[in-house]
Order: C-alpha cells, then structure tokens, then sequence
C-alpha cells in the first residue's frame, strides 16, 4: 500500500466530512426556528441538491481506502458513522422541504432537530 496514495485519500474523505458537518450546522440553525421564509426555504432547496451527491463522492472514494486499508474494521465503522448522519441529515433535509411543499409545520418540529444534533455530535470532528 502506498503511505501517501492512503493519507490523500484521507484527506479528501475529510473534506467530505467537513461538507456533511456544515450543512448539518446549517440544518441545526434552521430548525431553531419553527417559522421559515420562502427565502430560507430555497436556499435549503439549493445545498440540498449539492449536498444530495456528497454520498456517491463518499462511496467511491471510501471504496478505494477500504481496498487499499490495512484495518477494514475501522474503515467499515468510519463508513457506517457516515452513513448514519448522512441519511440523518436527508431525512431532516426533506422534512423541511416537505413542509414547503404541504403549506404546514408538523407538530412535533423539535424531534428532527435533536436527530440532527445526534448526527452532528457522532461525527465528532474527526476527519480520518
């Protein structure tokens, strides 16, 4: 196994890390408020679309790092932790756009916000 083909593909599955930690901030921010502009709505619309390739990115690059890893344990866990706040993060993400399309906040809308901030605090800022 190549030393620096592995620390790179390292980093760049941090940079992806990173981009799931920031839209799960900005999720976190949006949902500290129940009432949501039509602004605010499409700009979630927006990072949405962006944010919804992000897994594919992932996938392929994590592929290569678990064939080229000599720990496949911790590269199965360090995939299973992104996919949890991954899906947790879209799930949050359509619930809001949901809400959009239906013309009415759901009753419970303090439950997606904790969902999110379990997901961001699983990730715990390790990029590696």
């Amino acid at each position: 196994m190549s030393v620096e083909k592995i620390e790179k593909l390292f980093k760049k599955r941090g940079c992806i890390k990173s981009k799931l930690t920031i839209f799960g901030n900005y999720l976190n921010l949006l949902q500290s408020s129940s009432d949501h502009s039509e602004i605010q709505l499409l700009d979630l619309e927006s990072r949405y679309k962006k944010f919804n390739n992000l897994y594919e990115e992932f996938d392929k690059l994590q592929d290569d790092i678990e064939l080229l890893s000599d720990k496949p344990d911790t590269e199965l866990a360090c995939r299973e932790q992104f996919e949890e706040q991954y899906f947790a993060l879209v799930a949050a993400a359509r619930r809001l756009l949901g809400d959009r399309h239906s013309g009415s906040v759901p009753q419970d809308a303090s439950g997606s916000s904790s969902e999110i901030e379990r997901a961001t605090v699983k990730h715990s800022g390790h990029y590696l």
